[in-house]
């Protein structure tokens, strides 16, 4: 086997990988049914299940492709874009209903706490400071 072949141990290691950022995601708890979670995770053991069939130079695509992927989901996983590009407060204060968001983060956050006894959900890490 040559060092451009896929090996098992790096299928295992993209995969392991893979769950590491899964399982940081936060979970969606106003559509526990159907979620960005589970989601991810689904394709990902779709994509893992049907590697082993897969000829070597096909496979080899297939990891770097994952790879970069995995790369995509951590940069996203880690709110690198978020702190990159802020949002203006324009943005999130808009002349024609300046209270929009803040009523609508308030009323996700309400329903959130209520499912999960508390916690501070998605939205609300995602649009307060």
């Amino acid at each position: 086997m040559s060092s451009s072949q896929p090996t098992q141990q790096a299928i295992v290691h993209l995969y392991r990988s893979y769950l590491r950022v899964i399982n940081k995601w936060p979970t969606d708890h106003i559509r526990p049914n159907r979620n960005l979670k589970t989601a991810i995770r689904s394709q990902v053991d779709e994509s893992f299940r049907s590697a082993t069939t897969l000829p070597a130079d096909t496979l080899a695509a297939r990891l770097q492709d994952g790879q970069r992927q995995l790369d995509a989901l951590k940069r996203i996983a880690s709110n690198e874009f978020k702190q990159k590009y802020p949002l203006s407060p324009k943005l999130l204060s808009p002349a024609s209903n300046p209270n929009y968001y803040t009523k609508l983060v308030d009323m996700l956050e309400k329903e959130t706490s209520a499912r999960t006894g508390g916690k501070k959900g998605f939205f609300g890490r995602m649009f307060t400071k």
